[in-house]
């Protein structure tokens, strides 16, 4: 098989040049109009800057739902599915480097230059030149992931923990933590208990922030509970979350609203949520929205940042939470065998799980 990059908005991505007479492996084809299938599709090969895994455990990311939802005819031709969240057996590593057959490792999908000013910093989401191994998608039997950008799964660490401790799950939340620097004690309102909510829920919870959720499922707001928040509200129409907030925090409004959600309501709402001169953080993506500076961020002196995906410099944080005993495995409610994958994203899309994570004999 051959493999080569596409540069899409200034990101190279890894896509695949398909080729039938090469060694085929099962993966979720996502068909559109919410369906999946489990397919075939050319197995991918190494060569001297990734390496193959055999795939373990994959965990389902909310960013995968707007293919999922698409027509068929919108899907693109290299898409199989948007899976990221991987872990697995090393099958295929280049010679001279750290990695060997049979090593547990983890994927992070984003890899730098390894040269620019961004990349020395262990920043390299940032960096100009970047690649994302994402394509085909990671719900399949094997994944190739740069080495520089691979990680090792501790001992005793089971597989579905696996894909939360190295992917997205613990990942998302430890980059905002880090982009927020010094929570304990303050006030955080997380709007939109999906898994990004709930793991930032967790991680601000474990250190020491006081932590109020919302949601509109009653299953994710009795969850948050489970992973530490403080408080947890049902939002919707029927229920006044501004007033639950304003009373919780005796009338100031929340230190940090984390808006985990990606809709534009609820991004106005997180202004009338937050105190003067407080942090709003948008965690959740978001396409487009239209607000009034002067009145819900100037005048508020309110300070409003983005955090994305996980870079290098993360990563020892994120092992130190796993030697710690953060319960991140809590945010998995639901494992499902690969076969099984269109139960999987059913259970995803209702609102009635946490994280959802595809395993593999």
């Amino acid at each position: 098989m051959s493999w080569g990059w596409v540069r899409r908005g200034g990101v190279h991505y890894d896509v695949r040049c398909l080729n039938h007479e090469e060694s085929a492996m099962r993966s979720v084809h996502c068909l559109g109009d919410s369906k999946v299938t489990i397919g075939e599709s050319p197995k991918p090969s190494a060569d001297e800057l990734s390496l193959v895994m055999r795939v373990k455990a994959s965990a389902i990311c909310g960013s995968e739902l707007h293919a999922l939802r698409m027509k068929p005819e919108e899907l693109p031709a290299e898409y199989d599915n948007g899976g990221h969240e991987v872990v697995g057996v090393v099958e295929e590593a280049p010679a001279g480097s750290e990695f060997k057959a049979g090593d547990r490792v983890g994927a992070r999908i984003v890899e730098g230059c390894g040269e620019c000013t961004f990349c020395e910093q262990g920043y390299d989401t940032a960096c100009l030149n970047k690649r994302i191994y994402a394509e085909p998608g990671g719900h399949a039997e094997y994944f190739r992931v740069g080495v520089r950008s691979a990680h090792r799964v501790p001992d005793g660490c089971d597989w579905p923990e696996g894909a939360i401790l190295t992917g997205d799950g613990l990942g998302v939340p430890i980059r905002a933590a880090r982009r927020l620097g010094d929570t304990k004690g303050k006030q955080v309102a997380v709007l939109g208990l999906g898994p990004v909510g709930l793991s930032n829920t967790l991680v601000q919870s474990w250190g020491g922030a006081r932590v109020m959720g919302v949601d509109i499922s009653a299953y994710r707001v009795n969850l948050a509970k489970e992973l530490g928040a403080e408080e947890a509200v049902l939002g919707g129409e029927s229920h006044d979350v501004e007033q639950a907030v304003m009373d919780w925090t005796d009338g100031r409004g929340a230190d940090i609203v984390m808006i985990a959600a990606g809709r534009a309501e609820v991004f106005k709402t997180g202004f009338d949520l937050v105190r003067q001169q407080g942090t709003i953080i948008q965690v959740g993506e978001l396409e487009e929205l239209t607000f009034n500076p002067s009145g819900v961020f100037i005048r508020r002196e309110a300070t409003m940042m983005g955090s994305w995906y996980y870079a290098s410099q993360d990563w020892p944080n994120m092992l130190a939470a796993h030697e710690s005993g953060m319960p991140y495995g809590k945010l998995i409610t639901h494992r499902f065998p690969f076969e099984e994958a269109q139960a999987a994203y059913d259970t995803f899309v209702s609102g009635e799980s946490g994280k959802v994570v595809l395993t593999y004999e």
